[in-house]
C-alpha cells in the first residue's frame, strides 16, 4: 500500500470520526446537558458554580444551551435535503425523460430561483411561509431545490443514453420504472457526492437564518440563536459566542474535508508492495516512443495481463487484435500510464517517450502525454464534445498543449487537410450533429494529429463505420504512415479490415501476446490457436452462404411498413420506405454511414419522435410510439441494442435482467416461475445457470450480447429488431451470435430486422436485403441476388470496400 493511499485512508478515518462526533453529540446533546435550555442559573454572563462555562444574555447556562442548540440544525439539514432530493431529482429525471415543454417550464422555474441571490430567496420564503424551524426548513428546501435540479438533469440526460435504457422505453415500460430501477440506480454515485456538498450548504443555510433571527425563536437552544442572542455581549462572555460558533465551523470543515478526500478527482495507479522503483531515464533515441517490457496486471486475484511486451516505431502501425475481454484495452491504457479502478501492475513497466510512466506524478503524467501521445476512441457519437464547434474543438487540444494563439487557426486547418477534411469557414464553424460518422471519426484523429504526437493510439475507430467510411478513414492512416507519421497502435477486432493498413499485428489473448509478426506473415502462416481462430473467421466472412432452401413460410407478413417519412428536426432524413418480413424471415439493412438505418429501427421500436406512414404487425395497425401500442404490439417487437456493453444496466445481475421482461409480459408468474424461465432462457442462448448471478461487467462483450438475446426472447416476441449487433464483437465471437440468430430465426420462427454496416451478415443470416442510402433505399431482394449482381452504385462500392483476407495457394494450403 503507497503512502498516497495510507494518508487517504487516514485522513478519511479522521474526518469521518470528527463530523460522527459531532453529529452525534448535536443529536444526543439535550440528553447530556445539566440543565433545562431555557432555565437561568443566575445573573447575564456571571461565572456560576452551576454553569461550568459561565451564563449568556439571560442568566442560562451557556453549556446546556450549546449541548442542546446543534440538534435542531443537524435534523433540519438533513429533512430539508431530504426534501429537496426528492423533488429535486424527481424534477430532473422527469425533464431529462420527457424534454419538449415539460422540460422548458422545469428549467424556466430553475432559472428564476437561480436568479435571486440565495440570501434573498431565503428571506423572501420566509416571510412568505413565517419564521420559526418550518418556515427555515420550507426555505433551505427552496434554495436547495433548483442547484438538485439542474445536477440531477445533467446526469439522467447522460444515463437515457445508454441502450439499456432505450430497450426498457421500447418494451413499454412505465416512466416510474425507467426513472427508479433504470436510471436513479446508476445515477447513486453522483448524487451521494453531490448531496455531502448539499449537507454543508443546507446546514450554512439553516445556521444563517437562525442568525437572523428567522429560524427558532427565544428561548429555544440554537446554535445560530446564540450567536444573534450573544454578540453584544461578546466581550463580557465570548463562550456565549465562541462555543456555537465553534461547532457550527467543525460540523461544516468536518463534512468539507470528508467530501474531499473520500471522492477525490483521480486516483494513480496503484503498484503492489515492494515493487520496484519507478525511475525516469531520459531516451536519445526518438524513433521508439512506446516501449513496453514484461508488463503484468492483476484485477482482484486473475491477470488481465501476463508478461506483455512490445515495442512502437515511428512511421509504423502496429494493429493489436483479439478477443473481447484479451485486455486490448488496458495495454492501450498502460500505454499512457493509466489503469482502471481496480487494476493493479505486479510487474514491468511502460515507457512514453522514453520516460517510465507509471507511478509518475499526475502534472508531469499529464505534461508527458500532451507533448508526445495522442488518443482517438472508438465511438463517433462520443469522441466530440456536442456543443463545441470544429474550430472549437481541435484548437482546444492545440491550446491544452501550449501552441501560440497566433500558430492555432492555421495549425487546425492544416490538420483538418491532414485528414482530407475540408478547412473551409462554414465545416469549421459547424457542431458534430451536423457531421456524419466518418467525419466526426475524421475530426477527432485531426484534433489527435494537430500536435504532431510521436505516438497515435486508435481504439476501435472504423468499428462503428460502414465499410466505404472505414476503408477511407484507413486509407487515410496509411498515407499519414507513409509521410512519416507517429508511431500508431489501432486497436481491432477485425483481421481483415486492418491488414490492408497495418505493418504488424499483434495477436492478444487472455492477457498474452500469443503471435506477433509483419501482418502478411501472421495472415498467411498463423502459428498460434487464436491466430488462426480470427483468421478463419475473416475468410468465412466473405465466403457465402451455404445454399439450401429456405423453410416455407406463410405469405402473410408480420410486419408491414409503407410510406415511412422521417425527420430529425427540420431535415427529412427517411423518405418513401416500404418494408415486407414474412414470419420465420430475415431482412438485413446495410448502407453507409448516415444514410438513415438506425433512424429506421428506432421508428419500428416506437422510439423517434416524429415520423409518418402506416405500420402494421400481424395484420393490425401500430402506432407510431410506444406509448400508443398495445401490450401485444409491444411484446411481439423486441429490441436487441448495438453495443453489449452498453445494452445491459451495469447495476443489475444476469437473472434480474432476464427475468425483467417476465415480469412485465407474463403477470401470472411467481418469483420461483420467472427465476426458472430466465435460467431457460440463458441455456437457450448458449450461457449456464452460473452466468445468473454474474453482473454485466463480469461477462465478455460475446457473453453480454448472449444475455440481450435472452432478455428479448423473454417477451416471446415474434420479430427481433437487431441493431448493429457485431459492431463491437470480434470476429470469431460475431460468427457465433449470427449463426445463434439464424438458428433461433429457423427453430422459434422469429422474423429477424438487422441493421448493420458488416457486409458479411447478409452473407451469413441470408433472407433479403434492403441498401439504404440519402434515406431512400437503392436496392432490394433476395441477399445472394443483391451481392452477387449489384444494381445500384451504392451496393457496389459497399461491397468493393469490404476487406479480403488474401487466399492460400494450393502450395500452402499442403503446407500449413
Amino acid at each position: 500500500m503507497n503512502q498516497h493511499k495510507r494518508w487517504r485512508k487516514a485522513g478519511v478515518a479522521v474526518a469521518g470520526v470528527i463530523l460522527a462526533g459531532t453529529v452525534l453529540l448535536a443529536l444526543l446533546g439535550p440528553w447530556l446537558a445539566p440543565h433545562l435550555p431555557g432555565a437561568v442559573v443566575d445573573m447575564p454572563y456571571a461565572p456560576s458554580g452551576e454553569a461550568p462555562l459561565g451564563t449568556d444574555h439571560l442568566g442560562a447556562d451557556v453549556l446546556s444551551r450549546f449541548l442542546a442548540g446543534g440538534r435542531m440544525l443537524v435534523l433540519l439539514a438533513v429533512g430539508a435535503l431530504i426534501v429537496a432530493y426528492v423533488l429535486g431529482a424527481a424534477a430532473g429525471m422527469l425533464a431529462a425523460l420527457r424534454g419538449g415543454a415539460f422540460d422548458a417550464a422545469v428549467l424556466g422555474l430553475v432559472d428564476v430561483l437561480l436568479s435571486l441571490p440565495s440570501f434573498l430567496l431565503l428571506s423572501v420564503v420566509v416571510v412568505a411561509v413565517g419564521r420559526g424551524t418550518g418556515g427555515v426548513a420550507v426555505a433551505t428546501t427552496v434554495v436547495l431545490f433548483p442547484e438538485i435540479v439542474r445536477v440531477v438533469r445533467a446526469a439522467a440526460l447522460q444515463a437515457l443514453q445508454h441502450d439499456y435504457v432505450e430497450a426498457a422505453t421500447a418494451r413499454g415500460e412505465r416512466t416510474r420504472y425507467v426513472l427508479v430501477h433504470e436510471v436513479l440506480p446508476n445515477l447513486a454515485p453522483v448524487l451521494a457526492a453531490d448531496a455531502g456538498v448539499r449537507f454543508v450548504g443546507a446546514a450554512f443555510t439553516i445556521a444563517t437564518a437562525s442568525f437572523l433571527g428567522y429560524g427558532a425563536q427565544p428561548p429555544a437552544a440554537d446554535w445560530g440563536l446564540m450567536i444573534l442572542e450573544n454578540r453584544d455581549g461578546l466581550a463580557l462572555q465570548p463562550l456565549a459566542v465562541v462555543l456555537p460558533a465553534l461547532g457550527i465551523l467543525v460540523l461544516l470543515l468536518s463534512a468539507n474535508l470528508l467530501i474531499d478526500i473520500a471522492l477525490p478527482a483521480a486516483r494513480s495507479v496503484r503498484h503492489r508492495r515492494g515493487a520496484h522503483a519507478v525511475t525516469c531515464v531520459d531516451r536519445d533515441d526518438d524513433q521508439v516512443p512506446l516501449q513496453v517490457r514484461d508488463l503484468t496486471v492483476d484485477a482482484d486475484g486473475s491477470r488481465v495481463l501476463g508478461g506483455v511486451g512490445l515495442e512502437l516505431t515511428r512511421g509504423r502501425i502496429l494493429a493489436l487484435v483479439g478477443p473481447s475481454g484479451s485486455g486490448k484495452t488496458t495495454l492501450a491504457l498502460a500505454a499512457f500510464g493509466e489503469l482502471r479502478p481496480g487494476l493493479t501492475v505486479r510487474a514491468g513497466s511502460v515507457r512514453l517517450a522514453g520516460w517510465s510512466v507509471l507511478g509518475m506524478r499526475p502534472r508531469r503524467l499529464r505534461r508527458l502525454r500532451a507533448r508526445h501521445a495522442a488518443y482517438v476512441p472508438q465511438d463517433p457519437r462520443t469522441s466530440l464534445a456536442a456543443t463545441m464547434r470544429v474550430r472549437d474543438h481541435v484548437g482546444e487540444f492545440l491550446r491544452a498543449r501550449g501552441v501560440p494563439r497566433a500558430e492555432r487557426a492555421e495549425r487546425v486547418r492544416e490538420a483538418l487537410r491532414t485528414v482530407r477534411l475540408p478547412d473551409d469557414d462554414g465545416f469549421l464553424r459547424r457542431r458534430p450533429h451536423e457531421l456524419s460518422g466518418g467525419q466526426r471519426q475524421r475530426v477527432a484523429l485531426a484534433a489527435a494529429l494537430a500536435h504532431r504526437p510521436d505516438l497515435l493510439v486508435l481504439d476501435e475507430p472504423a468499428s462503428a463505420l460502414d465499410p466505404v467510411t472505414a476503408a477511407a478513414l484507413l486509407a487515410d492512416l496509411g498515407r499519414i504512415r507513409a509521410q512519416g507519421g507517429p508511431a500508431v497502435m489501432l486497436i481491432a477486432h477485425d483481421l481483415a479490415q486492418v491488414a490492408s493498413v497495418a505493418d504488424d499485428v499483434a495477436v492478444l489473448d487472455r492477457g498474452r501476446i500469443v503471435e506477433h509478426g509483419p501482418v502478411a506473415q501472421v495472415l498467411m502462416r498463423p502459428e498460434s490457436e487464436p491466430a488462426r481462430r480470427l483468421v478463419v473467421a475473416a475468410r468465412t466472412a466473405a465466403a457465402p452462404r451455404r445454399s439450401g432452401a429456405e423453410r416455407a413460410v406463410p405469405v402473410e407478413s408480420v410486419l408491414t411498413l409503407r410510406g415511412l417519412q422521417a425527420r430529425r428536426g427540420a431535415r427529412r432524413v427517411l423518405d418513401g420506405i416500404d418494408l415486407t418480413v414474412p414470419p420465420g424471415g430475415c431482412l438485413t439493412v446495410v448502407g453507409p454511414s448516415g444514410g438513415g438505418k438506425t433512424t429506421l429501427l428506432r421508428c419500428l421500436a416506437g422510439l423517434h419522435p416524429s415520423w409518418e406512414g402506416r405500420l402494421g404487425l400481424a395484420g393490425h395497425e401500430a402506432a407510431r410510439g410506444v406509448r400508443g401500442r398495445t401490450r401485444e404490439q409491444l411484446r411481439s417487437l423486441q429490441l436487441v441494442p448495438q453495443d453489449p456493453y452498453d445494452s445491459l444496466n451495469p447495476r443489475h445481475c444476469v437473472e434480474r435482467i432476464v427475468a425483467r421482461p417476465l415480469s412485465l409480459f407474463r403477470p401470472e408468474l411467481d418469483g420461483d416461475a420467472r427465476k426458472a424461465r430466465a435460467q431457460l432462457l440463458l441455456e437457450r442462448v448458449g450461457l449456464d445457470r452460473t452466468h445468473a448471478a454474474l453482473r454485466p461487467d463480469q461477462l465478455s462483450g460475446g457473453q453480454r450480447q448472449r444475455v440481450a438475446l435472452a432478455r428479448a426472447l423473454a417477451a416471446d416476441p415474434a420479430i427481433l429488431l437487431c441493431d448493429e449487433v457485431t459492431s463491437a464483437l470480434d470476429a470469431p465471437t460475431a460468427a457465433t451470435v449470427l449463426a445463434l440468430l439464424d438458428e433461433l430465426r429457423r427453430d422459434l420462427g422469429l422474423a429477424l430486422v438487422v441493421v448493420t454496416h458488416d457486409m458479411s451478415v447478409p452473407v451469413r443470416l441470408g433472407g433479403d436485403l434492403a441498401v439504404l442510402a440519402d434515406g431512400r433505399i437503392k436496392e432490394a431482394g433476395p441477399a445472394e441476388a443483391v451481392m452477387a449482381a449489384p444494381q445500384d452504385p451504392v451496393t457496389a462500392q459497399l461491397l468493393a470496400a469490404v476487406p479480403a483476407v488474401p487466399a492460400l495457394t494450393a502450395q500452402e494450403e499442403r503446407t500449413r
